[in-house]
């Protein structure tokens, strides 16, 4: 009999090896730069039914709305080293299907230097009815410009209101180009978690999301952003 798998404290015990499918998904990477030139990229989904939509042409459909987002609402608060390249699309039912870059002209920031630090990071989150482990998605939004801050760790009410509106607008570009937006569910094995309660398998799936929201002021941390990161 084998042996269930059991997390630790930096093992998740339902992670299946590899890749994973997620059928009817399509995957959606926004790439650009940070304040200090180095890569970041944010990761939404979208559900379809029927015949898979993934295509050049599809991406680039989100490259010109979800750029056009990124202009008209967070290139005003972000400085020029911070940019929006290009829109990655991959229809993951299948682990192996290819990757499509939607392009045009990079976009830069056009705030005033200087950047608040390289590791900071407004959030926005991606709402879902449904509870329960993998049902909570963040999207972390950094190359700020001095002005988004407040002060005491608080991000400005502009930059508030630039991060909420590219929310919706990234939303609405999902849906509008025939998407349903949604979290992105691989299978998961039985597992005994930390507290020693064994968790039943899980399939794959796709529940949808609400809205992206901006849920607090405050401004967040993404480690991987420092300076010598």
């Amino acid at each position: 009999m084998s042996q269930i798998p059991v997390s630790q404290k930096k093992i998740d015990g339902g992670k299946i090896k590899g890749a994973q499918p997620c059928a009817n998904t399509v995957e959606i990477r926004v790439i650009g730069t940070a304040s200090n030139s180095k890569q970041q990229s944010i990761t939404v989904h979208g559900f379809f039914s029927g015949a898979s939509p993934v295509s050049q042409a599809l991406a680039d459909t989100l490259w010109t709305s979800i750029s056009t987002a990124w202009n008209s609402n967070l290139a005003p608060q972000m400085v020029p080293a911070a940019t929006i390249q290009a829109v990655h699309i991959r229809d993951m039912t299948l682990p192996t299907n290819p990757v499509f870059i939607g392009t045009g002209t990079a976009l830069a920031g056009t705030g005033a230097p200087p950047a608040v630090a390289p590791e900071n990071a407004v959030v926005l989150t991606e709402n879902v009815t449904m509870r329960g482990r993998g049902l909570k998605g963040r999207m972390y939004l950094g190359g700020w410009a001095n002005t988004a801050d407040a002060g005491n760790g608080v991000i400005s009410a502009s930059a508030s209101a630039a991060a909420t509106g590219f929310g919706t607008a990234l939303f609405n570009a999902i849906s509008g180009a025939g998407l349903t937006p949604c979290v992105a569910q691989v299978p998961r094995q039985q597992y005994q978690g930390l507290t020693g309660t064994v968790h039943a398998a899980r399939t794959q799936g796709h529940p949808p999301v609400s809205n992206y929201t901006l849920r607090n002021n405050e401004w967040d941390t993404q480690r991987r952003r420092g300076l010598n990161g």
